[in-house]
């Protein structure tokens, strides 16, 4: 339907944000009653990410055959009996493997619950800051952090098994194809729900905007004037935008020879996916503590190092970077690679002068969502950042610490900018996968 891609990709945004923005969001929208509730917490969550939800699912269900529902309609099936026993059995997998994600990514949270929970609403990730950070009891956050992953990590393992069944249980063709909406009926209620997911987005990162603009005593610029001019504000710009650098050449790096050992090689892409799920199952408050105690000692004594950060970042944007990039090396057909080798070429020819010029794109597509992790991560940052190279959401944290309306202001100035390239972020994305490789193939057919 008309308008699609900016509705998708609109309800994309909050996922690709930095948490300690969500939570800033709903501090700017709640009323101050609600403020460290678990009420605030669950919504916030539920923005966080509820937009990846609609977007992996979605994707899933526009695979599904349309002959498939065609056929059942023919029948006599109603909408309901048709949505219960042809498209929800062909969505079971996707929906659970969704709901891990979600309920890891919650269970997780760090910035969301920082901003908003409050000492009364302590979590693992708090409690781990906390003790480690705090109290100096870095045995008892190891503890914890361990704990934890064995937790997530069990689920992990619990999803897989339900869903190798799954699959097994439920085959059906997918193309890549959409149905026109000819019903008024059909048209109204996407208008209805397009709205609602719209008005759910923005209206959060609008109370941000407003919040940078406003005090107790009105209207005010003076929260951006400072952000323009203040020195310390530009350096920790400046120091997050080189630390997403080195993050983003790191992780689409070293993303890019796992996904081509995983295809070029398939008795290693098992252990290829494990290694690289594994930032997945640890926070990255985990990964901040794991990075800080692993490298405090020679030869590795890096506590004064710029590249902890990067690393850190790196290790948190791989798996996204690896699931980017994987899929579109095994969508090239093999016959290419054959072809090339019987000319002669060398693996390394063949990679690059068939592999290569297909994954550009969405290489550079990796390359902007590690940049975006790495500029909003808050996590590992607590833990690795001193003062003197603190990155946007330590200086956002830190200046909502303070008391006075015009460090508030500067706060949510700087959270607009955040929120502005997470935008940017998405809207590049979608573009570039418009003019895919995959994308052309499948508009030619």
């Amino acid at each position: 339907f008309k308008g699609q891609r900016l509705l998708t990709s609109l309800t994309s945004i909050p996922f690709i944000l930095p948490s300690i923005v969500v939570g800033i969001a709903f501090l700017g929208i709640l009323p101050g009653s609600m403020h460290r509730t678990a009420f605030a917490l669950i919504i916030a969550h539920a923005y966080f990410n509820f937009g990846f939800a609609a977007r992996t699912i979605g994707n899933r269900w526009l695979q599904i055959h349309p002959h498939l529902d065609d056929a059942a309609r023919i029948l006599g099936a109603s909408p309901a009996k048709l949505f219960s026993t042809v498209t929800l059995p062909i969505l079971r997998r996707s929906i659970v493997n969704t709901s891990l994600i979600v309920f890891t990514l919650s269970f997780t949270s760090y910035g969301v619950v920082r901003m908003l929970g409050g000492p009364a609403r302590s979590t693992i990730e708090t409690e781990i800051y906390f003790r480690a950070m705090q109290l100096g009891d870095v045995s008892g956050a190891v503890l914890l952090s361990i704990v934890q992953i064995l937790l997530v990590g069990l689920l992990f393992l619990i999803s897989t098994r339900f869903g190798s069944r799954d699959s097994r249980r439920v085959s059906t063709p997918t193309v890549s194809r959409q149905k026109r909406i000819d019903s008024t009926k059909n048209r109204t209620v996407i208008a209805l729900v397009g709205l609602g997911a719209i008005g759910f987005t923005v209206l959060p990162l609008l109370a941000i905007l407003n919040k940078s603009l406003r005090t107790s005593k009105g209207f005010t610029l003076e929260g951006w004037r400072l952000v323009v001019s203040s020195n310390e504000l530009w350096r920790g710009l400046s120091t997050s935008f080189i630390y997403a650098f080195g993050a983003l050449i790191i992780a689409v790096l070293l993303a890019t020879i796992a996904a081509t050992a995983a295809v070029y090689d398939e008795n290693t892409a098992g252990l290829v996916g494990v290694l690289t799920s594994l930032p997945i199952v640890v926070s990255s408050v985990s990964i901040g503590l794991g990075v800080l105690i692993t490298f405090d000692t020679p030869p590795f004594d890096w506590r004064g190092s710029q590249l902890m950060l990067p690393l850190a970042h790196a290790m948190i944007a791989l798996p996204l970077a690896v699931r980017m990039i994987t899929p579109v090396l095994q969508g090239i057909p093999a016959s290419l690679r054959q072809a090339s080798s019987v000319l002669g070429a060398t693996t390394w020819q063949t990679w690059r002068t068939i592999d290569l010029p297909i994954i550009r794109r969405t290489i550079v597509s990796a390359a902007a969502i590690c940049a975006a992790v790495s500029l909003g991560e808050f996590g590992a940052s607590s833990f690795l950042v001193r003062q003197s190279n603190e990155t946007l959401p330590v200086l956002i944290s830190r200046l909502l610490s303070r008391p006075g309306d015009i460090l508030q202001t500067q706060a949510f100035a700087l959270s607009v900018i955040l929120v502005l390239f997470s935008a940017g972020i998405i809207f590049v994305i979608d573009s570039f996968e418009d003019f895919s490789p995959a994308k052309r193939t499948a508009n030619n057919a």
